[in-house]
């Protein structure tokens, strides 16, 4: 038989025809997102930074007439909200994590040693969401509904771990009082500063990762409703892209600060009652309790330990600033009163200090900071008086927004 033509052989008979090869369907990109490994429904999310947990602490002392039954059922209470505030905390530090500024504070705090617990009776007694303790290294919470906020008040303390522990910048007995006003001021500036930053970078993303990366929002719209001057302050120079990774934006929050008259009143009047409370307990005492209260800050070395990530900010920032004039060490015409009353009750001997004056004495500043800001920030050293009346505690929203 003969063959037939070569043209009319259908070529997918055609055994000459060299084999066809499939096309190579196209390689993705390799996105390289550093530590954000974890993938959520939201976005790509960094491990949460480990934390030394012990729990919540229950001051509560049995009912010895309660029945076995009662016992348990209020066992069973107590034991529902230990498990709330620990998923509640996972919650926070998860998202304090997507923070660099909340990260660093995070891992500083914990490589020297705090600890982190529950404790409403202690925050309680102060009228606190927080507590930092620097002579036991404690940072005591207050049980919470709201995650987005327990990071913001967890980087707040954390911040004034680092304060205390790394760079010695806290106001004790050592300081004249007019001196550790000017000490709080400049911690507790810093510490919503850093406070201000977190909720940007957790809303706008941190700069230096990638743009699948989780964010989130509801942070910045509390620090918008509860400290609004100081937010408005570190938005206003993001005009600026690189403002929010080079310490610009918390310069700004930092010197916002000082504008707030509300928070200057309260921590005025606290550290003056704090060293009214201490300053008794230290009359004939030995010789080198002579030390205390007589000891002034210089303004450089103030600045040298302001820092936001290892670096000093205030020196890039706001190379003019010092702590001697009277915006950042004026004081209020009652707590000028005051202070030179304790030098008439408890220094005597010692000059009369030269204060200067600023702005307004709020008398309604713990309703403010206590309850329309619904927190405050408190640090205390070990052996404070338990004989202190009791601050009432801030209002609590439930989770349906309703205050309890």
């Amino acid at each position: 038989m003969s063959r037939l033509p070569a043209r009319l052989t259908p070529f997918f008979f055609d055994s000459s025809q060299p084999p066809q090869t499939p096309p190579t369907p196209p390689i993705p990109p390799v996105i390289n997102r550093g530590d954000w490994t974890e993938p959520t429904p939201e976005g790509w999310a960094r491990k949460t930074v480990a934390v030394n947990f012990i729990g919540t602490v229950v001051h509560e002392r049995p009912d010895p007439f309660a029945t076995e039954e009662q016992k348990k059922k209020r066992q069973a209470q107590l034991d529902k909200t230990a498990d709330r505030n620990e998923r509640v905390l996972n919650e926070a530090l998860f998202i304090l994590s997507q923070s660099p500024t909340g990260r660093d504070v995070l891992e500083q705090m914990t490589k020297e040693g705090y600890r982190v617990v529950f404790d409403d009776k202690r925050t309680g007694e102060r009228g606190a969401g927080g507590l930092c303790d620097p002579s036991d290294k404690m940072i005591i919470l207050r049980g919470h509904d709201n995650p987005a906020y327990l990071a913001l008040l967890i980087g707040h303390e954390a911040v004034h771990a680092v304060q205390n522990t790394r760079h010695d910048i806290f106001p004790s007995t050592r300081h004249k009082p007019e001196a550790g006003i000017k000490l709080s001021f400049a911690i507790e500036a810093d510490a919503y500063a850093q406070q201000s930053q977190i909720a940007l970078e957790l809303a706008y993303g941190d700069p230096d990762g990638p743009a699948d990366q989780i964010k989130f929002e509801d942070p910045l719209q509390q620090m918008r409703q509860r400290f609004p001057d100081i937010m408005h302050a570190a938005e206003r120079v993001l005009s600026k892209a690189d403002n929010i990774r080079n310490g610009a934006s918390v310069a700004a929050a930092f010197e916002a600060f000082y504008d707030s008259f509300h928070l200057r009143t309260f921590y005025e009047d606290a550290h003056i009652e704090w060293a009214d409370t201490y300053a008794p307990h230290l009359k004939g005492r030995f010789p080198f309790v002579q030390r205390h209260f007589t000891k002034d800050v210089d303004s450089q070395w103030i600045k040298d330990r302001i820092q936001h990530r290892g670096k000093a900010y205030l020196n890039q920032h706001a190379p003019h600033l010092t702590f001697d004039d009277a915006r950042h060490s004026g004081l209020t015409d009652v707590t000028i009163k005051k202070v030179e009353k304790f030098y008439a009750d408890h220094l005597p001997t010692a000059p009369q200090p030269k204060l200067k004056n600023f702005g307004v004495h709020m008398k309604d500043a713990v309703r403010w900071v206590l309850g329309l800001d619904g927190v405050t920030h408190v640090v205390f050293k070990k052996n404070d008086d338990p004989t202190k009346p009791p601050l009432k505690a801030p209002p609590r929203r439930d989770r349906w927004g309703f205050w309890k």
